[in-house]
């Protein structure tokens, strides 16, 4: 009879798949703020929809008026950090994408949005996505 012999590999040296980037969508806007409002009937499902299953989340953080800016008062305990490294926000709304807390791209205004945030938040979740399957 012969004896099979196998090799323990530790599974730390070959992870199944590596760790998901955490992703946050930061909307930065105001109850009075036109702009804000159309972006929320408009493209705020369809971001929505978009994150949906990936993992990332959407912070939205409301003004009291667009004619104040938003300060640090009014960002949430765990996103204080976002307030700090971009500072009070008066152009509304606002848009700030952060992997692995480090923020990777600001932009104001909705065209803003659609040309330049968008584009950048697919693909970085294409690349995660792709990246978790290996």
């Amino acid at each position: 009879m012969k004896r099979r012999a196998f090799l323990a590999i530790p599974l730390a040296l070959f992870p199944l798949a590596a760790a998901a980037a955490e992703i946050d969508v930061i909307y930065i806007g105001a109850d009075d703020c036109f702009y804000c409002q159309h972006w929320e009937a408009a493209r705020k499902p369809e971001l929505v929809a978009l994150i949906r299953g990936t993992g990332a989340k959407l912070i939205e953080i409301h003004g009291e008026t667009v004619a104040k800016p938003v300060t640090g008062t009014y960002f949430p305990l765990p996103y204080r950090w976002v307030h700090r490294a971009i500072g009070d926000v008066t152009f509304l709304p606002s848009f700030v994408l952060a992997v692995n807390g480090k923020i990777v791209l600001k932009v104001r205004g909705t065209s803003n949005y659609s040309e330049i945030f968008e584009p950048k938040l697919r693909a970085i979740l294409a690349r995660d996505h792709v990246k978790n399957r290996l």
